[in-house]
């Protein structure tokens, strides 16, 4: 992974993870285009990002913009979701038509660090 899929990623995580004693969102999924497009007279890149939460077995996913520094696009959480209540298989899937999948971790990284949910 390139230092600049690491930042993407470390950026995504600060704006959705999160885990508190009863909830846990995590990134399930994250992929990234070979392509760099220009947008307002900035070269954007778009991530396809998929989020799990521990109160169900579905997720939901949205594509969120990235400049090239790479900052987040603040406004990405305005939207609904691209992809919502979906599998998982399903929303694998709809990562890897988007690019390179950078990032997958099914499982809820709160719990397998050993702090559990009552």
């Amino acid at each position: 992974m390139t230092d600049f899929e690491k930042k993407i990623i470390e950026q995504l995580k600060e704006q959705l993870e999160f885990d508190s004693p009863s909830y846990s969102q995590w990134l399930l999924g994250v992929s990234l285009p070979t392509i760099i497009k220009q947008k307002d007279q900035h070269l954007t890149l778009t991530a396809r990002v998929v989020v799990k939460t521990n109160e169900s077995d579905l997720v939901d996913g949205m594509d969120i913009s990235f400049t090239l520094e790479p900052i987040i696009d603040s406004g990405y959480y305005e939207n609904s979701p691209d992809y919502m209540g979906g599998t998982i298989e399903d929303s694998v899937h709809w990562l890897n038509q988007h690019g390179k999948v950078v990032l997958e971790q099914l499982d809820d990284p709160f719990e397998m660090a050993g702090d559990q949910h009552e």
